[in-house]
């Protein structure tokens, strides 16, 4: 916080970046600060995924086998799981739900429905980690 706010936002404002008021969210270095944070805190987010993602297509592509399946790793019984398709049908209607209800609220000149969309994917891969 000290470094954005004493070294960042001046730096953002003597440079032009954010030429508006301080505490302006639009244009002034309030609104750049958070940006930049909320960029380094998915980067991080992200790159603390990569191990993940390494480990389910080593076991999907480089172990295809039956006996290298990524589920054998599960430690519930196949009885205490909750079955594949109620996960995917769960998804599909709560993201179509959500898309829904974020275009009744803000409309067309709100919040794309490929923004929101995007927001779903990403937020659903930051999930993983949290």
């Amino acid at each position: 916080m000290f470094v954005g706010w004493a070294v960042l936002s001046p730096l953002a404002t003597y440079a032009g970046w954010a030429a508006g008021p301080v505490r302006d969210m639009a244009v002034g270095a309030r609104g750049w600060i958070l940006w930049i944070a909320l960029a380094i805190m998915c980067a991080d987010a992200l790159v603390s995924l990569l191990p993940v993602a390494f480990e389910l297509l080593e076991g999907v592509i480089i172990h295809p086998g039956p006996g290298q399946s990524y589920h054998q790793k599960e430690t519930e019984t196949e009885d205490r799981l909750v079955p594949s398709n109620w996960v995917v049908v769960g998804l599909v209607l709560s993201v179509s739900l959500g898309l829904l209800l974020v275009w009744v609220l803000f409309g067309t000149k709100g919040i794309k429905p490929w923004a929101t969309f995007l927001g779903f994917v990403f937020g659903a891969l930051l999930s993983i980690i949290g």
